[in-house]
């Protein structure tokens, strides 16, 4: 059975002595549940497979409620998992809702023999008033049969803003990229973490409605490995 038939299967996932025995398929996300996988180009016939599952805060569901989070590594050739993590309640979804997971095999090499990989995180606040979204990055170490995050929460991507009417009011829209610095603590390559940021200004000039685009300053930060995870400043994280 060749690698795409493997992926068709279903995702599951059941503890037994320790191990967790996972297949792959991609699952859309329904408001309730999602399921991602992707064949991991580092590892021959290794793929990542992610699942995760709304819990309702109470009997209304309207009042939000968390997901959790279940990762697998799995072997393509013969469907047994070879390294597994789980989290309940992963992710809060309230005003500011969970939308979705991508798997990001990106080369994330920490370190000679360290390969991790990433999961990016989105969420939205639709309003037209005061908008908000992000998309978070986690970054995850296998070590032996089990996964670990050494990256929790870091925000690559978010747009805000605030519009009192149709035309006046301001939005910021951030983006992030992630490249390994040639320091490291630890025993793990330290992180670059690079930021661009655009302003939007929008204002009444008569009858006219006008706006203002300005990039502001790029700004670099480094992220170092305490020998658990990366230290991530507030600046970098979102609400």
């Amino acid at each position: 059975m060749n690698i795409t038939t493997q992926l068709l299967f279903a995702f599951s996932v059941a503890v037994v002595a320790g191990q967790a025995q996972a297949t792959c398929q991609e699952m859309d996300f329904d408001g309730h549940s999602l399921a991602r996988c992707k064949v991991w180009p580092a590892f021959k016939n290794q793929a990542i497979a992610a699942k995760s599952t709304f819990t309702p805060a109470s009997d209304d569901a309207n009042d939000g409620g968390m997901f959790d989070l279940e990762l697998a590594i799995v072997d393509s050739t013969n469907d047994q998992t070879l390294a597994a993590y789980r989290k309940d309640q992963a992710y809060n979804s309230d005003a500011v809702s969970f939308e979705g997971l991508v798997i990001d095999t990106a080369r994330f090499t920490l370190a000679p023999e360290v390969r991790v990989f990433g999961l990016r995180s989105d969420f939205d606040h639709r309003s037209g008033a005061i908008p908000y979204s992000k998309t978070d990055l986690a970054l995850y170490l296998r070590e032996g049969n089990k996964l670990r995050p050494v990256l929790e929460g870091l925000v690559v991507a978010r747009n805000a803003g605030e519009w009192m009417s149709d035309c006046e009011g301001q939005g910021t829209n951030t983006r992030r990229t992630v490249d390994i610095g040639k320091t490291s603590h630890n025993g793990l390559a330290d992180l670059i973490v690079t930021s661009n940021t655009t302003v939007l200004s929008s204002y009444k000039k008569g009858e006219e409605c006008l706006s203002k685009t300005t990039d502001l300053k790029k700004t670099r930060t480094t992220l170092s490995y305490d020998g658990q995870q990366y230290v991530i400043p507030e600046a970098l994280k979102g609400y």
